[in-house]
């Protein structure tokens, strides 16, 4: 098979921009692959996911150096709420960055947005989410403190980001469109903390608001119908619940999915579609990224939205998807009830190509797969359906299975000579389902 064009260089230029997630350099790689515009990544120890963030000094600049070979840009996120202690290696990071010339910074503490527009006033500042700008004046506000584009609060409705746009029109607004949403102004959930003891914000969430729990009632409030929960990871510990036909839940959301209303965001205003989701896989980040860029460009072309994108959405792991505030208040079908996020998804992420030091393509595995079965394979402008008909590892031995996490393996397909290099590789576990055959591979 011919390599596959990169679908990020046929992008429309007037569009707008598609911002991936970018945990580590080969999600960085991926999502160009895949159609990106631009990634945003964390800077080290500045970042609300500190401690999931794969980027030390030396990773930023590699990825900034891929980024610009490939016209595409960086924006480095540093958007903690910074305490004194912060300061003084704040200033020191801030000097080597600049070095690095990312496309962007990321902020939300005023004090920090205040010391890069001193110490590097050519720098351009994106207002972080997490500083939940919600309405015309603060946009204002933030624009005369130096900011040149606000990543909106995810709570604002349709309606609000047009009104905003009106108001402050020479301002780029960015808004999310994909990805998790928590249960609380974007991100600053306290629930974690409260329940285990552990900060959201520095990336070591324990999703507390997507458990299951027991529901009582006790001796007090039998008579009033009030009901408590039991947090079944720790016995004993009693909260307060309402409960529906569904069970109890504590704020489990769905995820946020605007693909079919990316006209009205942009004819809103605006200029950048972000998804979330800097600790999500490569998988999570390349089939996204595919979708939403022939959404983006089918969009310009003034073609009619496809179900083969939400389609190719669903084969990632997802809680169910729905459209947040966007388009009002959300209600109970915005809650999550099924336990097992693994429902959601249509496939099963089975690994991806790779290119090796003798030139080889090789099958990275990330997940069990075995002879006979029938995979999906993914690249930027191109998927179909083929069979697993062999094996081999590292020794050269044949082997009937591959295991998550045991590396690299040579992989044939029946119907398909030539592997492309970073192709994403998925198990269909009902071929009967599959709507693509390799004799119909899509040209899209």
């Amino acid at each position: 098979m011919p390599a596959q064009p990169n679908l990020s260089k046929i992008s429309h230029p007037q569009a707008p921009e598609l911002l991936m997630p970018a945990g580590d350099i080969q999600r960085l790689k991926f999502a160009f692959d895949y159609g990106a515009d631009a990634v945003y990544l964390g800077a080290p120890l500045f970042s609300l996911r500190a401690r999931e963030n794969e980027f030390n000094l030396e990773e930023l600049e590699k990825g900034i150096q891929i980024a610009h070979s490939l016209k595409k840009k960086v924006y480095l996120t540093a958007n903690i709420f910074a305490r004194n202690l912060k300061l003084k290696p704040y200033k020191q990071a801030l000097a080597e960055w600049i070095k690095l010339k990312p496309d962007a910074l990321i902020v939300s503490d005023p004090g920090l947005i205040m010391v890069t527009k001193e110490l590097a006033p050519d720098l351009d500042m994106h207002l972080s989410v997490q500083a939940n700008c919600m309405n015309w004046e603060s946009v204002k506000f933030w624009q005369k403190q130096g900011i040149t584009r606000i990543i909106l609060s995810r709570e604002l409705r349709l309606t609000e980001i047009q009104e905003i746009k009106q108001k402050v029109p020479d301002i780029e607004l960015e808004a999310f469109v994909h990805g998790s949403i928590c249960i609380a102004f974007s991100g600053r959930c306290l629930l974690s903390h409260y329940m285990s003891y552990r900060d959201a914000n520095q990336g070591v969430c324990d999703n507390s608001c997507r458990y299951e729990f027991n529901t009582y009632h006790t001796p007090k409030s039998v008579e009033s119908g009030e009901y408590y929960i039991e947090d079944l990871r720790n016995k004993g510990e009693f909260y307060q619940i309402d409960e529906d036909e569904n069970g109890s839940y504590i704020m489990n959301a769905k995820d946020l999915c605007l693909i079919e209303h990316l006209k009205e965001l942009k004819e809103a205003g605006v200029c950048s579609f972000k998804v979330e989701g800097r600790t999500k896989s490569v998988h999570y980040v390349a089939q996204v990224a595919r979708a939403y860029r022939h959404a983006i460009d089918e969009m310009m072309e003034n073609k009619p939205f496809s179900q083969t994108w939400i389609n190719d959405l669903e084969k990632v792991a997802n809680r169910g998807y729905h459209k947040g505030f966007f388009m009002g208040q959300p209600n109970y079908t915005a809650q999550n009830y099924d336990t097992s996020v693994a429902r959601h998804m249509t496939q099963k992420f089975a690994g991806i190509t790779t290119l090796s030091d003798e030139g080889k393509i090789l099958f990275e595995v990330r997940n069990r797969i075995e002879v006979g079965q029938t995979v999906e394979v993914i690249t930027p402008r191109d998927h179909f359906t083929d069979t697993v008909e062999s094996f081999k590892n590292k020794d050269g031995i044949e082997v009937n299975i591959a295991h998550g996490g045991t590396g690299f393996f040579e992989m044939k397909l029946r119907h398909t000579p030539v592997l492309p290099e970073n192709a994403i590789i998925s198990l269909i576990e009902n071929p009967d389902l599959s709507q693509t055959s390799k004799s119909e591979s899509s040209n899209d």
